[in-house]
């Protein structure tokens, strides 16, 4: 159970740790989405960043599994500290439960705050696309993606950058909430939604912004062709009644149907959606993903009418992001540290 305030004791413990902040909290927080975790916010926030960061868990202690050295918050330019730790000043808000307790010996920056930091250090392209991950329900922690609960949201999101102003990053981060969808089930869906739905500028084509992994319940003539009494629909326009599938037997189909995909296309079908199927082989594929943007364009309504050659030149930069293999500087910290 998580409990909300200290006791007189645990918060005298608590000012003496560190905050883990920006690239060190982004990793922590990736790195326990499966399993259950007891958190208890911090009351005192702005006390706790006011005292000197401890030195003890940067070698052996503490999160001794997350890339050095450990990035951390503090108040001001006096309590930096060399070699062990990178020191980040945070002159702005603190809301309650801002900051987190880990009841291990450290505390982290919730996710929210998180998400805000990283504004200052990712491009806007690569902040919508950790956007997805955090408000997302896949896990990338191990060789495999695993079903997970979602970090944060959209409105949980907006809500914390909002009571934190004149912040680095912060005008950044609420703009990249404008392209964010909420339950994406992995980073190929992910990276779907954002080549088809981001702006021409940012590479993508432009589509209204889809409801994913969306509960759709088989009614009528439709119990005709299954068993299912419902069906999750990976990307859906309600407006158009529009489905388009991801099928890739690496990230779904095993655990996220039992009904053939016959069966499931034909009852969806009988309640008057349309469904477009959308394949690895498409998304890996400039060219195709082009082909089915005009397919979902013609079933929304609308007329692709991006200018070439800009087009092209900030599609080409989108695709490097989202399929280049880095994770927002994850990547680097780990070369650093084997350095």
């Amino acid at each position: 159970m998580q409990r909300e305030g200290f006791s007189d004791e645990k918060v005298y413990h608590a000012i003496t740790m560190m905050v883990l902040s920006h690239i060190s909290a982004l990793e922590y927080w990736l790195s326990v989405r499966i399993g259950s975790r007891s958190f208890v916010k911090v009351p005192q926030a702005p006390a706790l960043i006011s005292k000197p960061p401890s030195a003890e868990p940067t070698e052996g202690l503490g999160p001794w599994w997350l890339a050095r050295p450990l990035h951390v918050l503090v108040a001001r330019d006096s309590l930096r500290r060399r070699g062990a730790l990178v020191c980040h000043v945070w002159k702005g808000a603190l809301p309650k439960g801002s900051v987190l307790d880990t009841q291990n010996g450290f505390c982290v920056c919730s996710p929210e705050v998180c998400f805000l930091q990283m504004a200052s250090i990712l491009s806007l392209v690569e902040l919508i696309q950790l956007g997805f991950e955090l408000c997302g329900t896949y896990d990338l922690s191990s060789d495999d993606v695993r079903e997970c609960p979602s970090l944060t949201s959209v409105s949980k999101l907006t809500a914390c950058i909002e009571k934190i102003p004149n912040v680095n990053g912060r005008k950044k981060a609420l703009r990249a909430l404008r392209y964010i969808a909420e339950n994406s089930a992995s980073p190929m869906e992910t990276s779907l939604v954002m080549l088809q739905c981001l702006p021409y500028r940012f590479g993508g084509y432009g589509m209204e912004m889809p409801l994913l992994n969306f509960r759709i319940d088989v009614t009528g003539q439709a119990r005709r062709f299954t068993s299912r009494s419902y069906f999750k629909a990976d990307l859906y326009w309600p407006a158009f009644k529009l489905i388009a599938e991801y099928d890739s037997d690496k990230y779904h189909k095993e655990a996220r149907r039992k009904a053939s995909d016959s069966e499931r296309r034909n009852a969806l079908e009988a309640m008057g959606y349309t469904v477009v199927s959308i394949t690895l082989d498409l998304v890996d594929n400039r060219a195709s993903m082009a082909r089915v943007a005009n397919v979902l364009a013609k079933h929304t309504g609308r007329r692709l009418t991006y200018v070439e050659p800009e087009f092209t030149v900030a599609c080409i930069k989108l695709r490097s992001v989202l399929f280049s293999g880095e994770r927002y500087g994850l990547n680097a910290e780990r070369a650093h540290q084997r350095q």
